[in-house]
């Protein structure tokens, strides 16, 4: 019985290695993100929308959010947009406060606050579309730029077009996938975590009606 369990064992070790070698040595992770990251569509809008990324409890932006933050605000000192809504609450107790931390971050490096709205109820995706249109419809905007992360970028456009916005792609431009893929990359096991995160969750948005 145990030299059964040990075989099985070992069967299970060698198929979790030849995957994990896959990964690593082939673009299968890049193959399946190419399909998540929608080409960039920089126009004028009423409004650019930046998703919040995470925040630690001390009000510190984590770098996701920082990368966002920082990109939108580009965006609108090159014009695309009036003014900047960043949006995302407290997702759990023991985070911080995503939009409260990002404003922080770049009222610090010059930005106005009165070209600076937050949006702080939200703690997802679908609630972030929902809590924008909340606060960004009565002022009849209709028109946005949404800036993500690139793997996001599907989930969330089709999540804020529902919700009754139209939608511009602005996605990060510093996040881009190898242009040498035959490469050992350890990366590309995140990489995979992250393109497989966005599949369940757009396959959940769309079971729940949200996209």
């Amino acid at each position: 019985m145990i030299k059964s369990i040990w075989r099985w064992v070992q069967r299970l070790l060698a198929v979790a290695g030849l995957g994990a070698c896959l990964v690593v040595l082939t673009p299968v992770a890049e193959q399946l993100a190419r399909p998540l990251r929608l080409a960039p569509d920089l126009k004028s809008a009423q409004a650019i929308v930046v998703l919040g990324g995470g925040a630690f409890k001390d009000g510190i932006p984590s770098p996701a959010s920082v990368e966002r933050a920082v990109y939108g605000l580009s965006l609108l000192r090159a014009g695309y947009g009036p003014r900047l809504l960043l949006s995302s609450g407290q997702a759990r107790p023991e985070f911080g406060n995503e939009a409260a931390a990002m404003k922080r971050l770049l009222e610090g490096i010059g930005a106005a606050d009165k070209l600076l709205e937050i949006e702080e109820r939200s703690t997802r995706t679908y609630s972030n579309a929902v809590e924008s249109a909340r606060l960004l419809k009565p002022q009849g905007v209709k028109r946005i730029l949404l800036v993500t992360h690139p793997n996001h970028m599907l989930r969330a456009k089709l999540t804020f077009e529902k919700a009754g916005f139209e939608v511009l792609a602005a996605p990060l431009p510093w996040d881009r996938l190898p242009e040498r893929w035959m490469l050992f990359r350890i990366g590309r096991v995140k990489l995979l975590y992250d393109v497989a995160y966005e599949y369940g969750a757009i396959l959940l948005y769309w079971w729940r009606g949200w996209l």
